[in-house]
């Protein structure tokens, strides 16, 4: 058994030899993919200056590696447009399809890897419950997210049904919605056993407003950790939790994993479930700034475990849990790649990620 003190902070560099520093998995052929899971084209009626071919050439410049536009379904009626656009492909981009399912009770987004049936969700806008909405989207293998699920239209559908994923951060992330707040209702569904995961979304709709100065297409970025790059593996590394979010495109991204087996490889990755035990947690900003630093604070169980100010080293600590737990990170620093105009609106989050996950499967 390793012997390990229930908190060992470490510093890679610099540190006494006999530490032993989990590394990375070397067989690990995951690859991470960035891009937005919120925006609109001009086909809602409330973004109808965000060309499609706008915002394809806008998030084929920035580096996205996967693209999907959420359009709201109550503007046309349930009849989308936006899958029909010639101009939504890419040749650079992994290509999802979506819709914001836009009610008075809630908004949320469906993902798929192909076209799907959104009639049928649509459908079931008026008196139906949450259950009913995930059981059509598990039918159809989609991945259901709720959106900004407090301040401006929140989700009044409770959160007892199967969602599979929350909107922790929406656009700037002091405003216009909750997204502290929502990171709280995250932590409560957390403490309750569920593994649901967090992302992002910029909510752009316009490119040609002052909306654009403040924020734009990555404004939040949702990193994934894909099989490959297809929308199948996207829409999977979803389903397993395995994301991050970062403030923008070229913003830094965490890569926070876990040695669970005491082999020496930090082969448990953000969504992963292990057995009750101890476990050594590795964590890297990838992309600090050379003398930036942050501001790097550990959650588990919704209470803060660790908090110290980092660089660009690599970090690691080790724990013992006894029970369930949730492990996640929040990194805070300064945002130079924020919009100019709305830098101070973004606040000083840069990154944060999904849990491992310790006994959820047990």
């Amino acid at each position: 058994m390793r012997l390990v003190s229930t908190l060992t902070i470490l510093l890679a560099l610099g540190c006494d030899g006999g530490s032993s520093v989990p590394e990375p998995d070397p067989s690990e052929s995951r690859v991470w993919l960035r891009g937005d899971l919120h925006l609109h084209s001009h086909h809602s009626t409330d973004a109808l200056d965000n060309r499609m071919d706008a915002i394809v050439a806008r998030a084929e410049s920035v580096g996205f590696d996967y693209f999907v536009v959420t359009d709201h379904d109550n503007h046309v009626d349930g009849m989308l447009a936006t899958w029909d656009d010639p101009a939504y492909r890419s040749d650079a981009m992994v290509l999802l399809y979506g819709v914001e399912w836009t009610s008075a009770v809630g908004h949320a987004n469906f993902f798929g890897a192909e076209p799907f049936d959104h009639p049928a969700l649509y459908a079931l806008r008026e008196g139906s419950s949450g259950q009913a909405i995930a059981d059509e989207a598990e039918r159809q293998g989609l991945h259901f997210s709720v959106n900004h699920p407090l301040g401006s239209d929140p989700w009044e559908l409770g959160f007892e049904h199967d969602i599979d994923g929350i909107e922790v951060w929406n656009a700037l992330f002091l405003v216009p919605n909750d997204n502290e707040g929502a990171l709280a209702l995250w932590d409560t569904l957390l403490a309750e056993g569920r593994r649901i995961t967090a992302r992002g979304g910029s909510d752009n709709h316009h490119q040609e407003t002052s909306e654009a100065d403040l924020f734009n297409l990555g404004n939040p970025t949702t990193w994934v950790l894909a099989e490959g790059r297809t929308p199948e593996a996207v829409i999977a590394a979803l389903n397993g939790g395995h994301a991050t979010v970062s403030y923008a495109p070229s913003a830094e991204r965490i890569d926070f994993t876990a040695d669970a087996d005491g082999d020496g490889v930090a082969e448990t990755v953000v969504g992963d479930s292990v057995p009750v035990g101890e476990l050594d947690f590795r964590l890297v900003i990838t992309g600090a700034r050379a003398g930036a630093t942050y501001a790097l604070r550990v959650v588990k169980n919704g209470a803060t475990f660790l908090e110290r100010e980092v660089g660009a080293d690599p970090v690691t600590f080790s724990d013992t849990p006894t029970e369930r737990s949730s492990y996640r990170v929040e990194v805070r620093g300064e945002v130079p790649d924020a919009p100019s105009a709305g830098a101070i609106l973004f606040g000083d989050m840069v990154a944060l990620s999904n849990p491992i996950y310790v006994g959820f499967d047990d």
